[in-house]
């Protein structure tokens, strides 16, 4: 899983309630967001209105997952977040399949 928090300073109550919602969300399903293979992403970091990425990662990181800045819009930061998941899940389906 990956969350793309929006890195203006207008969206960080958004970006709180939304992470909350998730939790809550995965949590009525039967999963458990600290068990989840899982990225943080902060988009729109060539913007100027954006919160510091440390006071960003202070709010946000939930199990010292990995963070990339990323400007999604220009392919910056996409790919890093993407390989970063990537390698999670395969991880968890290795460590599942006894592998």
């Amino acid at each position: 899983m990956v969350f793309v928090a929006d890195s203006q300073r207008e969206r960080m109550d958004a970006n709180v309630e939304s992470l909350f919602n998730l939790d809550l969300n995965l949590k009525q399903h039967g999963y458990d967001l600290m068990k989840l293979p899982y990225v943080l992403q902060l988009n729109k970091r060539d913007l100027p209105n954006v919160v510091p990425a440390q006071d960003l990662k202070a709010e946000l990181i939930r199990k010292d997952e990995p963070v990339f800045e990323g400007v999604a819009n220009k392919g910056m930061g996409v790919f890093d977040t993407l390989k970063a998941v990537a390698k999670q899940v395969l991880l968890e389906l290795r460590k599942n399949s006894g592998g």
